[in-house]
């Protein structure tokens, strides 16, 4: 259940339009409420910008719209339902503020307590010239070690391709063993890195995504540009 602007825009029932909303923010919660950090949280942080971006641009918004439906045909009703179109979307967007940053807090407290909880640390050789190589990462839901080919380009955004994957159950693999499948699978590419977590939450809706977003900044603060 998606949040976007256009919930916002065109609103002829007010209230109507806060249960749509409401209904949308309960969704939020159960996902966070079940650890599934993403999509949602990225969808909840995009439209809170929009907001604020709208909402400061409130006086503006309203004049534009205010000088274009005005003409020598368009009587002074027309007019005013214009403006009170605008006025209840701005209405429902100071409104929806208070469920969307507290709902946007909860899934900032999962991702902070995600983010804590990766360790990163390099297996394979010591370089700083690593904007190529490998990072392992558990989904010990599944208890599967995925392995996983990163590349980091020029403006800051990681491509990532899963490799190959090792099943373990009591016992975790140990990192050599991870290590020398990586290297004899890519003799030339001897980066590696082991992005370790204890939590069993979802892989690729919070673990994943979040552990991406720590190992880029991670390269960003030890690769040479």
């Amino acid at each position: 259940m998606e949040i976007t602007i256009g919930d916002f825009t065109s609103v002829s029932d007010l209230e109507k339009s806060r249960y749509l909303l409401l209904n949308k923010f309960k969704f939020c919660e159960m996902e966070f409420n079940q650890s599934r950090l993403y999509p949602t949280y990225q969808m909840l942080i995009n439209i809170h910008q929009q907001l604020v971006d709208i909402m400061n641009n409130h006086s503006k918004i309203y004049n534009k719209e205010y000088t274009d439906a005005l003409s020598e045909e368009e009587t002074a009703e027309k007019q005013k339902i214009i403006n009170d179109e605008i006025e209840k979307s701005f209405e429902l967007m100071h409104w929806a503020f208070s469920h969307l940053n507290k709902t946007l807090e909860t899934g900032r407290a999962i991702y902070d307590f995600v983010d804590e909880s990766i360790n990163i640390e390099s297996i394979g050789i010591s370089s700083e010239h690593n904007k190529e190589g490998y990072f392992v990462v558990p989904n010990n839901q599944g208890r599967i070690l995925k392995v996983i080919k990163y590349e980091k380009n020029l403006y800051k955004i990681l491509k990532t391709k899963e490799v190959g994957n090792y099943e373990f159950n009591i016992i975790l693999i140990p990192k050599a063993v991870v290590r020398n499948y990586i290297i004899s699978e890519d003799i030339l590419n001897q980066i590696i890195y082991y992005l370790d977590t204890e939590l069993s939450f979802p892989f690729s809706q919070t673990i994943l995504p979040v552990a991406k977003r720590k190992f880029l900044n991670f390269l960003e603060t030890n690769s040479i540009n």
